[in-house]
């Protein structure tokens, strides 16, 4: 029996290896940049696969410099702590009141904010430049993390709706008794009671506003307020391929951050989207 076990199907060794696969697909591109920053230009012209011979860190020096990484981590930082304070207070309120304040209008309404996660975001790019142009918003970092909310606002309302649908409201009626608001209601008992979906929701619209490309690139044109994904795609472009070590090196730069938050909240990230997952279920 225990031979029997041990055996793998052909089915089952398709599966593996086809995860296997996959799993290497995802790995390679977070590897190779090792492989590539710490070579010179000659050795990356004539072992570009090889396993580096020393460590040159003067290319994350030489990338820092070339492609001005302070200025452009910090233009990235601002878009993401705005986009964070513009999308996570909004969509708790947002789901809070769709889930606990249930009538035929906050109905509609729920399927109205619901209808804008199903828009993709090349579908508007058009009109979205020529609102933020009308509204002097082009080429300012404010005008860069407002569309990311209005793109992250209606899938957080989902998942908060989700999570308030599920409280008791025993909880809510006692804080009323107490004589407590609705406001009171909202920042002192429901807003503890969703910490993993907070905590959930702050991470990933970190991460997704720091990974941001598209938007930066239709609605940034000023060179000094280019965010960190901007920054580095345009290194190529602007320095040539002679400086691919270089370019790699600021590849690791500019996932470093969110690799770090991933590895540091990787046990809240994976907690909540189960949960989340769950709730919406």
């Amino acid at each position: 029996m225990r031979k029997k076990r041990q055996r793998l199907s052909p089915a089952s060794i398709i599966v593996h290896g086809v995860l296997v696969l996959l799993a290497a697909i995802v790995i390679m591109p977070l590897v190779l940049p090792f492989l590539f920053a710490f070579k010179t230009e000659l050795e990356f012209a004539y072992h570009p696969w090889s396993w580096p011979t020393t460590f040159r860190w003067a290319n994350f020096r030489m990338a820092w410099q070339m492609v001005q990484i302070g200025q452009g981590l910090m233009n990235t930082l601002i878009v993401c702590i705005g986009a964070v304070l513009t999308t996570v207070p909004p969509a708790a309120m947002a789901g809070y009141i769709f889930a606990r304040y249930r009538t035929p209008m906050t109905t509609v309404l729920f399927y109205v904010v619901m209808a804008g996660f199903f828009i993709p975001t090349q579908m508007v790019l058009i009109p979205l430049y020529r609102m933020t142009m009308n509204l002097g918003l082009l080429d300012t970092l404010p005008g860069l993390y407002l569309p990311m909310a209005a793109f992250g606002v209606p899938f957080w309302t989902i998942i908060y709706r989700s999570f308030y649908a599920t409280l008791p409201n025993e909880l809510v009626e006692a804080a009323r008794i107490d004589g407590a608001g609705h406001f009171a209601i909202f920042v002192r008992v429901i807003v503890p009671l969703t910490k993993p979906a907070t905590i959930l929701a702050v991470l990933l619209t970190f991460m997704s506003s720091w990974s941001d490309y598209l938007l930066a690139l239709v609605l940034l044109s000023t060179q000094s307020k280019f965010t960190m994904q901007l920054r580095v795609a345009r290194f190529i472009g602007n320095l040539g391929a002679n400086y691919f070590p270089q370019y790699a090196a600021g590849v690791i730069i500019s996932a470093a951050p969110t690799i770090l938050l991933y590895i540091i909240f990787h046990k809240h990230i994976i907690r909540g989207t189960t949960l989340a997952g769950a709730l919406k279920g």
